[in-house]
């Protein structure tokens, strides 16, 4: 039999550029891999290079009580989401449950009741920001704080980063680093690349910590100093951010209201599009399109960065039939080109409806 792997892995990878819609995929039969480079037809990417629509009513997939729970259908204060998109699953960081919860994207659930989850990791787990999974072990790297800042705010609180091996009980921690002032207060976001770099976001830097040196060395890839945060050089509490194939790094500049782009090497960003109400979530499809979620505005957009045009592509006109208290932080597109997106206390799907 084949398999076919996602990234990041070392060796046995299928990376999908977003980009340029190729992809490298290795084949493994037995011992021996074959290698196969394909480039996909523009019909490959679910989402139509021109005006795709999504369900602006959408559907609350998880949490439909709209309160702080702790049970299997209910999350508290979720921070981010991870799509595996080889085992049809979603993970969501459950912050104030100190847990991360799996999900079953395929599974027919009961509506009144939203879908239902299983906790794969929680032990030793303080206020987790951030996930990325590893699709080819289900290994989960797990960002966390090692203090809850928002009873005493003046301590110096630290983010850590777990290796949680799939099935294990508890998690290793591969870094520790002390944050800047108030970092406990902010939300915080970690991505990797397929070289299992790990990259973290404090309140004024993306920081990369190298795989080479196990996680002991990190450098600064977009950042210069804490001061004059408006700069083109710098950051103001970074919200999410992702990484491209040419190791670009697209981040949504919470503080600065804009939407950076910094290349490799780079010792400034450039501004992608700016004067923003508050961006928090940031994706991008396989047509190369941006996606910012505006929390404030409570909308989420698409932008064609070739023509540097926006639209509306989600905006909470009646919230949604009353059904949650919509904030969008996180977003992240599926395989299919349904769109999700973290409100508060809830995570929210909207399907895409025409292609």
């Amino acid at each position: 039999n084949y398999s076919l792997h996602s990234e990041p892995q070392s060796s046995t990878t299928a990376i999908y550029n977003t980009i340029t819609t190729t992809a490298t995929i290795i084949l493994t039969q037995s011992s021996t891999p074959t290698i196969e480079t394909i480039t996909y037809s523009p019909r490959s990417c679910p989402i139509s290079a021109v005006n795709s629509t999504w369900n602006n009513s959408g559907i609350l997939f998880i949490n439909r009580s709209n309160r702080c729970v702790s049970t299997e259908n209910g999350l508290c204060g979720p921070r981010d989401i991870f799509i595996d998109e080889v085992h049809d699953t979603i993970y969501v960081v459950d912050a104030k449950n100190n847990r991360i919860q799996k999900y079953l994207l395929n599974e027919i659930y009961n509506s009144e009741v939203g879908a239902i989850g299983i906790t794969v990791a929680n032990k030793g787990l303080i206020l987790p920001q951030s996930i990325f999974v590893d699709t080819r072990t289900e290994d989960m790297y797990i960002m966390d704080i090692d203090q809850d800042q928002r009873y005493e705010p003046e301590n110096v609180a630290s983010y850590r980063v777990h290796l949680w091996k799939k099935n294990e009980k508890v998690g290793r921690i591969l870094i520790s680093e002390a944050g800047e002032y108030l970092f406990g207060q902010s939300y915080h976001y970690l991505t990797m690349d397929k070289q299992m770099n790990i990259y973290v976001g404090t309140r004024f830097f993306i920081k990369k910590w190298l795989a080479s040196t196990d996680y002991t060395e990190k450098i600064i890839v977009a950042g210069k100093s804490e001061r004059n945060n408006t700069q083109s050089t710098n950051l103001f509490d970074p919200g999410q951010f992702f990484i491209t194939e040419d190791l670009t790094l697209y981040i949504a500049d919470w503080n600065n209201k804009r939407v950076q782009r910094w290349t490799v090497n780079a010792t400034e960003g450039t501004t992608v599009i700016g004067n923003l109400m508050y961006v928090m979530g940031i994706t991008m499809d396989c047509n190369g399109y941006l996606y910012y979620a505006e929390t404030n505005n409570q909308t989420i957009y698409q932008l064609n960065m070739m023509t540097n045009q926006s639209r509306m592509i989600v905006r909470n006109e009646d919230n949604f039939g009353k059904l949650i208290y919509y904030w969008p932080s996180t977003i992240k597109i599926d395989k299919f080109g349904n769109l999700f997106a973290i409100g508060y206390d809830q995570i929210y799907k909207f399907s895409i409806i025409e292609k």
